[in-house]
C-alpha cells in the first residue's frame, strides 16, 4: 500500500491505525514530520465533520425480482435481508469487539438451567404506525416462526423452544422443551424481528419500530423508507429517505457506485476493488466475519451419494490459491465446515483437507468415476461471483478432477437452481452460534440443508451441544461436528471471505459488522456530507 490517497482514506475509515499509516508514508519516501502532519491532518478533519441530518441514500444489492418480500418468516434473498433491517429491530443486538447488547430488550436472564429465559422489554417504544410495543406484538411476532404452516426458515432454530408467552406488557418469557444456552443469540439473528400483534399485508403494509418506516415498495423495482420520526433513539436517524435496489450485475454495479447513482452497493468483486478504491468518489469497506461461499453437492443425488466422490472433490481444491484467485486474499482458508475462526466453538487443530491428486485419483477410482465429469452450475449472485467458481474448477483440473461450470443468470438463482442443481455456487453469511448455523443448514431436515445431506451422528452431536451449558464438553462435541463435516459433509467450503462493500466517500461514519454486508444494516449513526 504506498498510495498516498488509499493511506489517508484508509487512516481515517478506521481500516488502518495512525502507527501503521506512518510507516506505509515512510515507506513511500514520504519524511517522518511530514507523514505526522498528513496522517494527523486527515484523523483531525474528520473528527471535526458534525453529523448532519437528511439527504437520501441509495442501495444497490445484487438481486431483486418479482418475488421480494418484507416478511420477516420469508426473507431469504439480500435485498429482503436489507429492507428488513431497515424497518425492523431485534430484542438483542451484537456489537463488534463488545458482544451481545440491548436491543428492544433492556435485559435477559435464564434460569439455572436455561430452559426458560426472561426478556425485559424496553419501554415507550413506538411502532411505525404509532401502536407502542408491548410483549404482546413481540410474542406474536416470534411465535409465526413456530408455525408450521407460515413455513419460516428460522423455524429450524426452535426445536428447543416450547414457547414464546407474554408476561404483561414488559416481559417476554421463553420456555424451552430443554436447555438451550444460545437464547439471547438466537434472538439476535436477522429473522427475530418485532412486529404489531395481527396480520398485515407486508407487500405494502409492512410495519416495525426501526429507524425508517416504508414509503413505498414494489418488488423486483424499487423499496422507499422514510425517516420514522417517533424512534426511540433520541436524535437518530440522521439520513431522511432510504432508497433500495437491485443491480445483478457486478460490472454494473460498481459503475453505479463511480458515477453516483448508488452511494452503498453490496459485495465488490476483488478484481475491482481496485478501481473504487483508486477513484475519487468510492471507498470500499472490508469487513472480516463468518461469510463464506460454498458449494453444496446434493447428497442424495448421484453421483453425490458416494463420499468417495465427495472427498475427490475436496482434495481437489488448493485453497490458498483459490482465497488468492477467487478473493484477492481477502479472507481465509476454509475447513469444509461452515465455522469461521471468531466463533469461540472454532476447533483450530481440524485442519483443512490438503490439494492432493494422488487422492483424487484414488477416491475417484473407489467411486468408478475415473473419467467422470462434474458440472458446477454458478452465478454473479455467489460470492465472489462466477469468476471464483471458475478459479475453484480450474485448480480443480489441475489436480485431476474434470469439473466444468455452468453460469446461469443472478435473476431467480436462488428459487430456480439454489438446492435444485445437482452441484452449485452458494454463499452463507454465517449465524451468531455453531448452533445456529448447523441447525439451520446441516442439520437433517434443516430449512435451508442446501446439499440435503444427513448423518445421524452429526444430529446427535448438535443436539448434545444445545442442551448443555458445559462449555468444555460443548467445544468437544463442536470438535467433532467439524471433523464429521470436514470427512463426510456434502459441501465444498474452501474458504471465509470478508465482507467487501462499496460506498461513496458522501457517506460518513459507516461501520462494518461481523455478522454481514453493509455493516448489517446499523445505518442509524451514519450520515451524508453533503446533507
Amino acid at each position: 500500500m504506498n498510495d498516498l490517497n488509499t493511506i489517508l482514506k484508509n487512516v481515517v475509515h478506521g481500516r488502518l491505525s495512525r502507527r501503521d499509516a506512518m510507516q506505509a508514508l515512510a515507506a513511500s519516501g514520504t519524511g517522518a514530520v511530514a507523514a505526522a502532519a498528513l496522517v494527523d491532518g486527515a484523523i483531525g478533519g474528520a473528527l471535526a465533520e458534525e453529523p448532519k441530518s437528511g439527504g437520501t441514500l441509495r442501495v444497490a444489492s445484487t438481486d431483486s425480482h418479482a418475488g421480494d418480500t418484507m416478511d420477516p418468516a420469508k426473507i431469504i434473498q439480500n435485498i429482503d435481508i436489507i429492507r428488513s433491517g431497515i424497518i425492523y429491530e431485534t430484542l438483542v443486538d451484537y456489537m463488534p469487539g463488545v458482544g451481545l447488547t440491548p436491543g428492544l430488550a433492556t435485559s435477559w436472564e435464564g434460569n439455572a438451567d436455561a430452559t426458560q429465559w426472561r426478556l425485559d422489554l424496553r419501554q415507550g417504544v413506538e411502532f411505525h404506525n404509532g401502536k407502542t410495543m408491548t410483549a404482546a406484538d413481540v410474542a406474536y411476532s416470534f411465535n409465526r416462526h413456530l408455525d408450521p404452516e407460515v413455513a419460516s426458515p428460522a423455524n429450524a432454530y426452535l426445536g428447543d423452544v416450547a414457547s414464546f408467552a407474554a408476561d404483561g406488557d414488559g416481559t417476554l418469557v421463553v420456555t424451552m422443551k430443554q436447555s438451550n444456552a444460545d437464547v439471547p443469540y438466537l434472538l439476535s439473528e436477522f429473522h427475530f424481528t418485532v412486529q404489531p400483534e395481527g396480520e398485515q399485508d407486508y407487500t405494502v403494509g409492512a410495519v416495525g419500530t426501526g429507524p425508517w418506516k416504508l414509503e413505498e415498495f414494489d418488488p423486483g423495482i424499487v423499496g422507499t423508507f422514510v425517516r420514522h420520526p417517533n424512534y426511540w433513539k433520541e436524535g437518530r436517524p440522521y439520513i431522511d429517505e432510504i432508497e433500495t435496489f437491485g443491480i445483478t450485475d457486478g460490472g454494473s454495479r460498481v459503475n453505479a457506485l463511480l458515477t453516483g447513482e448508488a452511494d452503498m452497493i453490496v459485495q465488490v468483486d476483488p478484481s475491482l476493488i481496485a478501481s473504487v478504491e483508486g477513484s475519487a468518489s468510492g471507498r470500499v469497506l472490508s469487513q472480516p466475519g463468518g461469510a463464506h461461499p460454498t458449494y453444496p453437492m446434493l447428497a442424495n443425488t448421484a453421483p453425490y451419494t458416494d463420499n468417495n466422490v465427495r472427498l475427490a472433490l475436496k482434495h481437489a481444491v488448493d485453497r490458498e490459491r483459490m482465497l488468492q484467485l477467487g478473493f484477492n486474499g481477502y479472507g481465509v482458508v476454509g475447513r469444509d465446515h461452515p465455522i469461521p475462526q471468531h466463533d469461540p466453538f472454532f476447533a483450530a487443530d481440524v485442519e483443512a483437507l490438503p490439494q492432493d491428486p494422488d487422492k483424487v485419483k484414488y477416491y475417484l477410482k473407489q467411486a468408478g468415476m475415473e473419467n467422470a465429469s462434474f458440472e458446477l452450475v454458478a452465478s454473479d449472485a455467489n460470492f465472489g461471483g462466477a469468476n471464483a467458481s471458475i478459479a475453484m474448477a480450474e485448480l480443480m483440473n489441475e489436480a485431476g478432477a474434470n469439473v466444468t461450470v455452468k453460469k446461469v443468470p443472478s435473476d431467480g438463482y436462488w428459487s430456480a437452481v439454489w438446492m435444485q442443481a445437482p452441484w452449485c455456487g452458494s454463499s452463507w453469511y454465517g449465524r451468531p452460534t455453531a448452533d445456529l448455523m448447523f441447525s439451520i443448514a446441516y442439520f437433517t431436515g434443516g430449512a435451508w440443508n442446501e446439499s440435503m445431506w444427513s448423518n445421524e451422528r452429526f444430529d446427535s452431536l448438535v443436539l448434545e451441544a444445545r442442551q448443555t451449558t458445559d462449555t468444555a464438553l460443548r467445544s468437544e462435541l463442536y470438535r467433532e461436528c467439524q471433523i464429521i463435516m470436514r470427512d463426510e459433509g456434502s459441501s465444498v467450503i474452501p474458504v471465509f471471505t470478508n465482507w467487501i462493500d462499496g460506498y461513496s466517500s458522501r457517506v460518513r461514519n459507516f461501520q462494518g459488522h461481523p455478522y454481514g454486508f453493509l455493516g448489517w444494516m446499523k445505518w442509524g449513526d451514519v450520515w451524508l456530507a453533503d446533507a
